[in-house]
Parts: C-alpha cells; sequence; structure tokens
C-alpha cells in the first residue's frame, strides 16, 4: 500500500543516517511484519486516478473516406432539383441502380461507398465496410427495397464466415442486431406469422386434449382412458364457443396489413391485401358488435335499461359500414334496443306518474293550516316523541272526522315518527317503525313500499344491508367451499346455461365430494375475501351513526375480521374502540403493525414518503420496539439523504470495464483486482449522490464482504462526471443492443440527471424528491442468477401432473401454444 512504502523509504533513511537509531529501525520492522499479520486497512488516498491527456488523433484514409459517406448520406434526397444545382449536389440518375433492385440511388452516396470499399480497411475497421453497406441501404427512400437490401447484407457476411480477420466477427453485434430488427419488422412477413401462430395455437389445443387424459390416467392403468379422453374431447369442442369470430393473432395481422397498405398503396400486393383486409374487417365488426349485443342482453336481465339501449346502438354503428352482411346480429342488435327503448318509455311513464302532485285546491282552509303546522314542526323542531305524537293524533283525528279517503293514517304517521327517529341518529328505533309500516303491505297502506325501500337503501340503513351482506357472504363461502369456482360461472358462458352445466357436471361432482380435503388444504391454497362486501357496509354503519345502538357488534364483527386478515393496522384501530381490551394485546397488534409497515418502507422510492412513514411510527408508537426502530431508521434517512441515489454495482463495472475504466470515472484498477491486501471495492459498488459528490464503497477493514461498507466521497470535475455518464449510456446501449435481457428499465429522474452530467450541468443540484432516482446499475447475473431461463429445443413440455381435486397422476407431452406479443394488449 502507499501508507506502507511512504513508511519503508524513511525508515531506511533512518538507518543509513543515524547508525545509533538501528534498534529503533529494527523494532520498527519488526512491528511494520506483525502488523502485516493484521487485517489490511481500506485507507487509499489514490481511489481515482488522475485522468488522461487528449491523445491527438490523425484520421486514416478510411477515417476521411467514411466520413465523406456520412455527409453524402446525410444530405441525400434532402433537396429539390434547383436546389442541388444551387448548392452544386449531384442528383440521382435512373441509370445508377442497385445491383438487382432497379431503384435509383444518390451518385455521391455510391460514390463514397466505392471509394471505401477500394481502402484497404485498418486493424480496427474490420466493421467498416458493413457499416457503410448499411448507411447506403438506409438512404434509400423504398422500406421495401431498404429491407430486402438489409437481408442480402446479412446473408453475404453470414456466408463468408463467421470469423473475418484477425478472429474478430464479421458483422458487429450492434449492426447484427439492427439489421434482425428490420428484417423482422416485415408488416407482410408479421401478419403471416400471427395468422401461423393462430393455426398453432389450434394444433396445440387439439394436441393437449388427446395427450392430456392418455397421461393423465397412468395410475389406473388406462381403466378411465377412454372416459377421459371422451371428456376432454367434448370439452375441446366446446371451448371453440369462447372463440370470437377475428381472433386475437387475426386482428394484430389486420392492422399490420392496414398498415402496409397506408404507407405503400400501389404495389403488386396491394388487390390481394385489400381483400383479406375487407374480409377481417367484416370479422372483426361482428367480433365487436357481438361484445356489445351480449353486454346489452346482460344488462337488460339486470335491468339497466339505460345500459342496455347504449350497448345496442354501439353495436347497430359498427355493424353499419356493411349493411349487407352479419344480418343476423343485426336483427338481435335492433331486437335488443327496441326492449331496451321499451322499458326506458315505461319506467319514465310510472315515474313522472309516481311524482305527481295531487290537487288539493278543494281542501278547507283549516286543513291547510293544520298541515301546514305539521309540516313546520316537522322540519324545525325538535324531536320530542310525546309531543310529535300528539301534534299526529290531532291530524288523525282530524282527516278522520273530516276526510272519506284519509287512507292509512296509522301507516303515514308511523312513517313520519321513523323518519324523525332516523335523523336523530336512533337508527334502531327507525328501523323497528319502518319494517312495522313495511309488514302492512301495499294493501293496508300506501307508505309501505316506501318504507321498504328505505329499510334496502344501503346508505339509509346500512346495518341493514351489514347483515344482509353478511349472510349473502356466508351462502357463498358455503357454496365455494362445496363447489369451488363452479358456483359463479361455467367455462362456456356463451353456450346455454343448462348445456354448459352438463358438460361440466363430472368436474363439478368430482369437486363436491373432495370439498373436505380442500377445506383441509384452505389455509395453504388460500380463498376469496368473501367477507368484504359486509366490512364495507360495517364501516360506513359506523361512520353515518357513530353512536348508534349496534356499533359494538359491527366492531366487535369488524375486528374479527380485521384480525383473521392479517391487517394489524386496521384491527389495532378498532381495538381502540374497544373500552376493555386488553393491554398485552394491543401491544402485540402495534407490534405486528410496526413491522408490516417498516417492511413496506422498503419498497418505497421516493425518500418523502418514507420519511413521512417512518416519522409517523416513531412519533404514534414511541414505547414500541417499531417505533425505536421507525426512529433510528428516519435518522439513517435523514443522515443518508441526497439529491441522487444512483449506485454502480462493481459487478456492472467488472462486466463493463470502460464505465470503470480510464474513458469512464477512472477508478484505481487496484479496487477491482479482489486483493483485499492493498484495498478492494464493495459489491455495492460506487453511489452518484447529485451534483459532482462521489461516494466510494470499500470493503471494511475485516475483509468481510458481508458487512456494511466504508465510505469515501470524493467531489469529482465536470470531466470525470462527463466521462462517466457517457460510459454508461454507451454500455447501456451496447449492452441493449446486443442482449435483450440488459436493457435498463425506464427511470427520468436517472436520466436527466446523467443528460445534465454529460454536459457538465450539474452545479444546479434540483432537491425535490421526485426528482431523486435510485436506479442500481447491476451486472446481467446480479439481476437474472448464474444462468437465466430459456425456452427448450423440444416444442413440447414433458408434465408431470398430479391433482387433488380428482386424485389423477400422470405424465404426458404439453405442446407449447406460441407466446403473445408484447403488444398483444391492445388488441383485446
Amino acid at each position: 500500500m502507499p501508507t506502507d512504502l511512504i513508511v519503508s523509504q524513511n525508515l531506511e533513511t533512518s538507518i543509513v543516517n543515524r547508525p545509533s537509531s538501528s534498534v529503533l529501525g529494527l523494532m520498527l520492522l519488526v512491528s511494520l511484519s506483525l502488523g502485516c499479520k493484521t487485517a489490511p486497512t481500506v485507507v487509499i488516498d489514490d481511489l481515482l486516478e488522475p485522468l488522461a491527456l487528449p491523445v491527438r488523433w490523425i484520421p486514416s484514409d478510411a477515417d476521411l473516406a467514411a466520413a465523406e459517406l456520412a455527409r453524402a448520406s446525410l444530405i441525400s434526397g434532402q433537396y429539390d432539383a434547383s436546389t442541388r444545382n444551387a448548392i452544386g449536389v449531384e442528383g440521382p440518375k435512373p441509370s445508377e441502380q442497385i445491383a438487382d433492385s432497379g431503384s435509383p440511388v444518390e451518385p455521391a452516396v455510391e460514390d463514397a461507398l466505392v471509394a471505401l470499399t477500394r481502402i484497404e480497411p485498418g486493424k480496427d475497421n474490420d466493421a467498416l465496410i458493413p457499416l457503410a453497406i448499411d448507411l447506403r441501404n438506409a438512404t434509400l427512400d423504398d422500406p421495401i427495397l431498404d429491407r430486402e437490401q438489409s437481408r442480402k447484407l446479412r446473408a453475404r457476411f453470414s456466408w463468408l464466415g463467421r470469423l473475418g480477420s484477425r478472429g474478430r466477427p464479421a458483422l458487429d453485434p450492434r449492426l447484427r442486431s439492427r439489421l434482425d430488427r428490420l428484417i423482422d419488422d416485415d408488416p407482410i412477413r408479421l401478419a403471416k406469422r400471427r395468422q401461423f401462430d393462430d393455426w398453432h395455437r389450434l394444433w396445440a389445443r387439439t394436441f393437449n386434449a388427446v395427450s392430456q387424459p392418455l397421461g393423465s390416467s397412468l395410475i389406473t392403468g388406462f381403466i378411465l382412458a377412454p372416459y377421459q379422453l371422451t371428456n376432454s374431447i367434448i370439452h375441446y369442442f366446446a371451448d371453440f364457443s369462447n372463440n370470437e369470430a377475428l381472433s386475437l393473432t387475426d386482428r394484430q395481422a389486420l392492422v399490420l396489413r392496414q398498415d402496409f397498405l397506408l404507407r405503400h398503396p400501389d404495389t403488386a400486393l396491394t388487390p390481394t391485401l385489400e381483400a383479406k383486409v375487407e374480409k377481417s374487417q367484416i370479422l372483426l365488426e361482428e367480433t365487436l358488435a357481438l361484445r356489445h349485443v351480449r353486454a346489452a342482453e346482460t344488462a337488460l336481465d339486470q335491468s339497466e335499461s339505460e345500459l342496455a339501449l347504449h350497448h345496442a346502438k354501439a353495436a347497430g354503428q359498427i355493424l353499419a359500414p356493411h349493411p349487407d352482411e352479419n344480418r343476423r346480429l343485426r336483427r338481435r342488435a335492433a331486437r335488443t334496443e327496441t326492449t331496451s327503448s321499451e322499458e326506458i318509455a315505461s319506467n319514465t311513464r310510472l315515474r313522472l306518474e309516481s311524482l305527481e302532485a295531487i290537487p288539493t285546491s278543494d281542501a278547507s282552509d283549516e286543513f291547510r293550516t293544520m298541515s301546514a303546522a305539521l309540516a313546520r314542526a316537522l322540519l324545525t323542531e325538535k324531536f320530542d316523541p310525546s309531543r310529535l305524537a300528539f301534534r299526529l293524533a290531532d291530524y288523525r283525528e282530524f282527516r278522520m272526522a273530516n276526510d272519506d279517503d284519509a287512507g292509512d293514517l296509522h301507516g303515514m304517521t308511523e312513517f313520519l315518527l321513523a323518519l324523525k327517529q332516523h335523523e336523530r341518529d336512533d337508527d334502531e328505533g327507525a328501523r323497528r317503525r319502518l319494517g312495522i309500516v313495511a309488514s302492512l303491505g301495499v294493501d293496508r297502506s300506501r307508505m309501505a313500499r316506501h318504507a321498504q325501500t328505505l329499510l334496502d337503501d344501503t346508505w339509509q340503513n346500512p346495518y341493514g344491508a351489514f347483515e344482509r351482506l353478511e349472510r349473502a357472504a356466508n351462502r357463498e363461502e358455503l357454496a365455494w367451499r362445496l363447489a369451488g369456482e363452479w358456483v359463479r360461472r361455467t367455462r362456456y358462458p356463451n353456450l346455454p346455461t343448462p348445456l354448459a352445466y352438463l358438460i361440466d357436471t363430472p368436474t363439478i361432482a368430482i369437486t363436491i365430494v373432495l370439498a373436505p380435503l380442500r377445506a383441509l388444504t384452505s389455509p395453504w391454497t388460500g380463498s376469496p375475501d368473501f367477507r368484504r362486501a359486509p366490512s364495507l357496509a360495517g364501516y360506513r354503519y359506523l361512520r353515518r351513526f357513530p353512536r348508534g345502538a349496534k356499533q359494538r357488534e359491527v366492531i366487535d364483527w369488524l375486528y374479527d375480521y380485521e384480525y383473521d386478515e392479517k391487517r394489524w393496522g386496521r384491527a389495532l384501530r378498532l381495538a381502540d374502540l374497544i373500552p376493555e381490551f386488553d393491554a398485552e394485546d394491543r401491544a402485540e397488534l402495534v407490534e405486528k403493525m410496526t413491522d408490516r409497515r417498516l417492511v413496506g418502507v422498503d419498497r418505497v422510492d421516493r425518500r418523502d414518503n418514507r420519511s413521512s412513514i417512518l416519522k409517523g411510527l416513531a412519533r404514534e408508537f414511541p414505547d414500541s420496539e417499531g417505533g425505536k426502530e421507525a426512529g433510528l431508521r428516519m435518522r439513517a434517512e435523514i443522515e443518508d439523504a441526497s439529491a441522487q441515489h444512483i449506485r454502480i454495482t462493481k459487478s456492472f463495472m467488472l462486466e463493463n470495464p470502460n464505465v470503470s475504466g480510464p474513458k469512464g470515472l477512472g477508478l484505481n484498477p487496484r479496487l477491482l483486482n479482489d486483493d483485499p491486501s492493498d484495498g478492494e471495492l464493495h459489491p455495492d459498488g460506487v453511489l452518484l449522490r447529485g451534483g459532482r459528490a462521489l461516494e466510494i464503497l470499500l470493503i471494511a477493514e475485516n475483509g468481510d464482504k458481508d458487512d456494511p461498507p466504508e465510505s469515501r466521497f470524493r467531489k469529482i470535475s465536470k470531466q470525470r462526471l462527463s466521462q462517466l455518464a457517457s460510459a454508461l449510456d454507451e454500455a447501456i446501449q451496447l449492452n441493449g443492443l446486443i442482449d435483450v435481457d440488459a436493457r435498463q428499465s425506464a427511470d427520468a429522474g436517472r436520466d436527466v440527471y446523467l443528460e445534465r452530467a454529460a454536459l457538465g450541468l450539474t452545479e444546479e443540484i434540483d432537491p425535490r424528491p421526485t426528482a431523486e432516482s435510485t436506479h442500481v446499475y447491476q451486472s446481467l447475473r446480479e439481476r437474472y442468477g448464474l444462468v437465466r431461463g430459456r425456452d427448450s429445443i423440444l416444442p413440447f413440455d414433458l408434465v408431470l401432473r398430479g391433482s387433488l381435486d380428482d386424485l389423477t397422476l400422470g405424465a404426458f407431452p404439453r405442446w407449447r401454444p406460441p407466446r403473445k406479443t408484447p403488444d398483444a394488449f391492445l388488441y383485446r
């Protein structure tokens, strides 16, 4: 180490100049030799190497020719004839064509390419000719011709040999990747591939429908093979009912062909493609219109006539471009539209009749006065049951004596009393009175239907909704425990319901028989949350009636529900509403809740959000272990805060040496030589802290990589930071072109900082938490492990399958269907 070297030199000088101190020097040597046996230190003065001065570069003939080709390519096709004559740029001539293409090219581009090919390439210019040819191809105005020439270029340098001169690859990996993308991005070929994927998927379904039942019957000695094979074939054909007129892959092919015709309207393929597009367009209209018709019919079954009318009209508009096609579906949509329109008209008429005011012009003045007084009392006076009952009794007596058509005055007065009780938060008394009125029936009381409406309203009567939803949840859970997912819907919703259930009858029967076994395994397999709906109604009741009569009952139920779901925070809030809740149980809840939130903090990217969570835990639960840990982490968060937190791991720098080398960060090579005796970089690497601040993480003095690293901070120069940003960008671009898995995720804060760093504009620091990036540059091994998963070369997988649902065990080949493309979600 540098310190050791300095000490040795001083020691040698001391011995030579002062012989009398030889004993002291010998003792010092002994102490140094003993010190070498101790753990190495991490103190290194020269963590970063000095920046190298720029080397004067003299361009070669090949460089000059490449620059001339680049100039000619950049100005090709950019000027009209008059401008070309003015600036002295020669335009293309019909006689000058690419071989076997028939397409004119710029003579300046072709001349520059010929001049470059005549120069013998240097040792570093093996890939210059393919790059030059690719640049020439890029100047072509015809994408089809560009793609064809790229295909020839790739084939030319492939059959010449995988290796070029001096053992280097014939094609640069970046150029090969670009050519592959350009060639593969052929709309016609992609459309054919998408249609082939449809047939491939059909073949996979057919193959698996036969192989799976045969392989699954091994345990029974093929005794059940005929039954299982027949059942599988029935399901195979029934599954076609879920298919749409135009499949997802066919929709992708349609868009690709439409895009090709839009860009190239006049080609030899135009008539054929237009016919295919027209046919697919009709099928697409059928697919989309059928979705709307089914949605309209479902809405009609649920008495949502307005929604049904909307879907029916949408189906008609989709089918409008081709009036002679899809006639059956058109009649179905029209019939649904007519039915929904009639229901809307009927509902509107009934609503107007129910809101129609009854004329009271023939009423006496005394009746008007008494009615107005009763209305004022109901609206303005405080609720006094005895006084209100007295007023209602007077009103009832007057109506009975002077009105022959007084109707059910008992139901009316009880309804009014229930409303006043409801307004006074006497929810239990109001429900009781409304229940009495509703039980009278519409034949005995005109207020019965109004009372029943209030009882059924989930907001006006949240406790009633809580009870109903709890009973419904118990029924749904019991049905699910018995029949599983079959209680929700069948696998074939487009078939008639009886037929769909008939097809699934054997599977449903086995599911019911094995219900006890599923109940035993449910704690590990999980189950749906059936009590979510009643819990929402319970919380609504607590909010709607803070002093309601059923508060404690609802709180106890909600606490048990949240505790079973391991939602410790909600359970703690509910426990605080229970006066006699045990203190030890509450302390246990606090620890569980704080532990859960501390684990969640690690998944929060923004430091202000992390600080807010930690501060809240530390302040609200200062006496708990979790609160203390939150306070310590909060302090560490504040001490570690910086404008940026971009980390580059050691493994990434070893995988990309240009990042840490002289053209990048300029890190001392001794920090990467895996020798702890002269200092070593920690696996966490280095940190960009914002501005020009750099934190270098070194292995601790004991040499253990698992221990926390020791930090060394440096304020680097603008040039060094610019070099590092450029080296990072170049490494990421190169790796992404060679290996798709090496591409980095999107991070706006990281990109903005590195772009400003490359330009030397990092003096003005952006302290906003939203501008901070916590991105980590990791190597492929760190991201994916030692071996990345790859698809088998076989078109099928060998599956060993055992099922507790039907007690089957077997092995069979399963044909792999084609994978969906990344943009498949756009065509759903």
